[in-house]
């Protein structure tokens, strides 16, 4: 048995190499533990259609991390040391509709209050009120949102002590839906910024999901969306930087099968060639809840019965890369192309809402909404000379009409076409002979990689009011502690604050360093 670490560390999604971070900058000698043959889980740049072409396999745009003191602050000194660089574009959403007009979230309020007033007036003069609210509303949620969650009962009450508080309280328990249909009259804004909240792997009328708005619109106007330089990869490639500066060692290779514990401690871990490692303080780990009781002994009957009661996303998702031999052109020119993400989308209202219901019946809508980024419009390094690498995204149910998510090997060609062919409705200047090569990522191959993303839910777990903050994933595993098992802590997407690019191992190294009595000397 190897007994020379103090930390493990199972998983390298950027959640655990940020907690990593952290503690290796305390002083502790820490071992992560990844399966895949590189680390990053699902924040890494990769090769995968033809040389010098950089595609994102899973996350992009960096929104919520910019609020993060890991980033805001320098933290770890990610970008002042280990040569992480953010690229800022002006022009950050943009909505392209299939009649070929579109609507821009700029940077500027009132830019976006422009493009907004092409299609209603009154309504961009309500957005610019419906920022200044949720800008009002913001400090309260970030403030909780990169350490471990309150008690969700105290939460609640704190919130009911101001009329902010009850505002955010009430979109609790509200769908996306409803606010929009609160606050805008026009359908096109209404569908921008319905796709622009359900990113969140929320269905527009899902209740309990309300806070997405109020949080979107709020926070991208101050902490502005980023596209690391080199591609997504490079948060996790300076990362990896960081911890090995402080002596950290990274194995890739390398699953973690079996979480060894002795007398209710967790003491070490098993990989799935038989090694034995023992950690002298502690094991930190990317566990999803539903596999946690095949991982660790005597898990409490309550903990169990609060994992059997999860509940995934709304829907799961499909990617697919493309190395494109030109720069591409779109129909509805203007600077809609300069976007950092673009949505592609019905402009009628009643159809988009019917793309959401053919997910809750595990089947594949006739129209999507997609997301397409052309990353090497912003940087230069992601595509050779005069090319394009295209990245193309939508949401997909895991279950197909109720056949097993190993269907997908048999159909995700054919649906990857699908989405190529509404694409093209779009692009004034792409063909088939525009394509160099394509890479198709499925909903099941999302599960293949990660082991977090269980039901193809790359955000691990669904994001409702019943599996928010002090309850997320569960009441008991709120606390990033696992009952009945000292020493024992968890990290990933399906912990508070979700899924997504958030930081979130901040907050479990906060707990880690609270329970090994370790100074926490940041702000």
């Amino acid at each position: 048995m190897n007994h020379d670490t103090d930390i493990i560390i199972a998983g390298s999604g950027h959640n655990a190499l940020i907690t990593a971070g952290y503690l290796a900058k305390a002083g502790k000698k820490v071992l992560v533990l990844e399966k895949n043959k590189q680390a990053g889980g699902g924040v890494i740049t990769q090769e995968l259609t033809a040389p010098g072409f950089k595609h994102d396999r899973h996350s992009t745009a960096h929104v919520f991390i910019q609020a993060n003191p890991l980033i805001l602050n320098d933290e770890l000194e990610l970008k002042s040391k280990f040569g992480l660089e953010y690229i800022y574009p002006e022009v950050m959403f943009a909505t392209i509709y299939d009649d070929h007009r579109s609507l821009i979230t700029y940077q500027s309020v009132e830019k976006t209050c422009e493009s907004i007033a092409q299609f209603s007036k009154k309504d961009a003069d309500t957005y610019r009120v419906f920022v200044k609210r949720c800008q009002t509303i913001l400090p309260m949620l970030v403030a909780g949102m990169f350490v471990p969650p309150a008690p969700l009962g105290t939460f609640i009450a704190l919130l009911d002590q101001s009329s902010e508080g009850r505002e955010i309280f009430a979109s609790l328990q509200k769908s996306v839906f409803d606010i929009v249909n609160e606050w805008f009259e026009d359908d096109r804004i209404k569908i921008h910024l319905l796709k622009f909240t359900s990113e969140a792997l929320a269905a527009p009328e899902e209740k309990g999901t309300g806070l997405n708005l109020f949080l979107m619109a709020g926070f991208v106007h101050k902490y502005y969306p980023g596209l690391p330089v080199g591609g997504s990869g490079a948060l996790s490639e300076s990362l990896i930087r960081c911890i090995q500066h402080y002596g950290g060692e990274i194995r890739t290779s390398s699953e973690v099968t079996r979480v060894i514990t002795e007398q209710g401690k967790a003491i070490g871990v098993r990989l799935d060639n038989g090694e034995e490692i023992l950690s002298n303080d502690s094991v930190v780990g990317t566990f999803h809840p539903e596999l946690l009781e095949n991982l660790v002994d005597d898990l409490p009957n309550t903990v169990i019965d609060e994992i059997n009661k999860l509940q995934p996303s709304s829907f799961s998702c499909m990617n697919t890369h493309y190395a494109i031999n030109k720069p591409l052109e779109f129909h509805a020119g203007g600077e809609a192309h300069k976007a950092l993400l673009l949505e592609l989308v019905p402009s009628n209202l009643e159809t988009f809402r019917r793309t959401f219901d053919s997910y809750k019946y595990n089947e594949i809508p006739q129209h999507h909404a997609m997301v397409a980024a052309m990353h090497s419009n912003h940087d230069a390094s992601r595509a050779p000379e005069d090319c394009t690498s295209l990245y193309l995204y939508a949401f997909m149910p895991f279950n197909i009409n109720q056949q097993s998510a190993e269907h997908w090997d048999d159909l995700k060609t054919e649906v990857a076409d699908q989405l190529l062919k509404e694409f093209k409705h779009y692009a004034s200047n792409f063909t088939d002979d525009s394509i160099l090569a394509r890479h198709v990522d499925s909903p099941m191959d999302m599960l293949r990689h990660s082991s977090s993303y269980q039901h193809g839910d790359i955000h691990g777990t669904g994001p409702f009011i019943y599996q928010f903050g002090g309850h997320r994933p569960t009441p008991s595993l709120s606390n990033y502690r696992v009952p009945g098992v000292e020493n024992l802590f968890l990290v990933g997407p399906f912990m508070h604050p979700g899924g997504g690019v958030f930081g979130g191992g901040r907050a479990t190294a906060v707990r880690v360093f609270e329970d090994l009595n370790i100074d926490w000397n940041y702000q």
